[in-house]
């Protein structure tokens, strides 16, 4: 055996990692550049971009769609950069681990675009959150709120899981409100737990990715030459038996 063996090996299926997470690295890697170009990776958000490309009721009505993505990728100060990062590494990665790339990333950007006009649609029609229609939010937490409530469908103890997460978001309001924000959440997390519990939705958002990269020596794949004798062997391949007739 090599001694570069073990080495080798590590770096195979840290290679093979990171490509079943493509997508959580992207996005992690624009959620960086983004906080970077704006000026939040070491000090508070400025106010001038929070204006221009946070997301709020009144920009949006005003037509400035372009919000609903600028916003997504920004942080307000270093410390919620920080958490923001751990935050989508974990719920993303984990929904992209199970569940693939692409399926991650309509359900993460479907959720969080639903659930942030959902938000601003309770903040045009109820009179008790007028108050919010001026203010800008940013951060990628409603997408990740989503993902959450739609990985708990399904589970054994679904509704006391829903619950929990609930009752943590109540503690997290009661110490440190921020209404905008924490209202988001709650409507993030019921319309993930919602989604997945349409029968033909929620099949096709459990559903599992890929299975884990592997690496197969050429002659033992099915389209070469010596791969496609084994598999004649085995009764794998098509027509074998009239093959060896």
């Amino acid at each position: 055996m090599s001694p570069n063996g073990a080495p080798e090996g590590v770096l195979r299926r840290a290679l093979g990692a990171a490509a079943r997470l493509r997508f959580t690295l992207l996005f992690l890697a624009a959620l960086l550049g983004a906080n970077i170009a704006s000026g939040s990776i070491g000090a508070d958000l400025p106010d001038e971009v929070l204006e221009a490309w946070g997301i709020g009721h009144d920009a949006l009505v005003s037509g400035e769609a372009s919000r609903l993505v600028t916003g997504t990728f920004l942080s307000h100060d270093p410390d919620m950069l920080r958490r923001q990062l751990v935050f989508a590494g974990g719920v993303i990665g984990d929904t992209e681990w199970r569940r693939g790339g692409l399926r991650t990333a309509a359900l993460f950007f479907g959720l969080d675009l639903v659930g942030t006009l959902g938000l601003l649609l309770l903040i045009r029609w109820s009179a008790g959150l007028a108050h919010l229609a001026g203010a800008n939010d940013v951060g990628m937490s409603i997408g990740g709120f989503g993902l959450i409530g739609l990985a708990i469908v399904g589970w054994r103890r679904q509704w006391a899981a829903l619950s929990l997460v609930l009752a943590a978001i109540g503690a997290k309001i009661a110490l440190s409100p921020d209404p905008l924000a924490d209202l988001g959440h709650v409507l993030a997390v019921g319309l993930g737990f919602a989604l997945g519990a349409v029968p033909q939705i929620g099949q096709w958002a459990r559903a599992r990715g890929p299975a884990r990269l592997r690496w197969h020596p050429p002659d033992r794949e099915p389209g070469h030459p010596g791969g496609v004798e084994r598999e004649k062997e085995r009764g794998k391949w098509p027509n074998s038996r009239s093959a060896t007739m």
